[in-house]
Parts: C-alpha cells; sequence; structure tokens
C-alpha cells in the first residue's frame, strides 16, 4: 500500500539521513552540513528523540533559517509533504498541530 503517490513538487527538496547506532557522529554532522549549505532555502529538520543522536546533530547544525522537529510521527511528515509549498512559519505550525491531533484527536 501506498501512504504517498510521487509529486514532482518535492523532487530534490526532501532527503532522508539515517544514523546508525554505529555511525560517527561528526562524519554524519559533516555531511548533513553539506547539504544544508547546498541550499539557499530554510529547512525543517525532522528528528525522533529530543536528546537523541539525530536530534543534537540537527539542533548543531540547524541555521537562523532553519527548524528542528522532534518527536516526529507519520501525520507530520505526510502534512508536510501535502503543503510543502506553505510559506516555512506556516507549515511549521501545521505540522506540529498534525502530531498533537494524531495521538490525542479530543483535544484538538
Amino acid at each position: 500500500m501506498h501512504v504517498y503517490s510521487y509529486d514532482h513538487r518535492i523532487n530534490g527538496r526532501i532527503e532522508a539521513c539515517d544514523v546508525a547506532a554505529d555511525a560517527d557522529a561528526e562524519q554524519v554532522a559533516a555531511d548533513i552540513r553539506c547539504r544544508l549549505e547546498a541550499s539557499d532555502k530554510p529547512a525543517i529538520i525532522f528528528t525522533d528523540i529530543v536528546g537523541a543522536t539525530p536530534s543534537n546533530i540537527a539542533e548543531s547544525l540547524a541555521g537562523a533559517q532553519d527548524i528542528v522537529v522532534s518527536g516526529v510521527n507519520l501525520p507530520m511528515i505526510l502534512t508536510a509533504l501535502c503543503h510543502i509549498d506553505e510559506p516555512v512559519e506556516e507549515l511549521v505550525e501545521m505540522i506540529r498541530r498534525a502530531g498533537i491531533v494524531s495521538i490525542s484527536p479530543e483535544t484538538a
């Protein structure tokens, strides 16, 4: 089953980076830094757990225009993909809201 089909708007605008348990965190950070510096647009960097290695790397690399979003779940990712052309501030709020609603719909 496919959750999200190909969308030409995301081609070249989304990248994934896995941080393996035995990875050299400094090398991973250097690789990601190159990706971030290659873009003149703000980046939204998604991580799973605040304080874990991927989150710490993201926080250390995020520039003034970049935003780190931790505690990510699938509805947050899908919201980001579906609304990729929204202004960054609005998109981050949509992503945050999608995360909250997906884990506790009665508080939405």
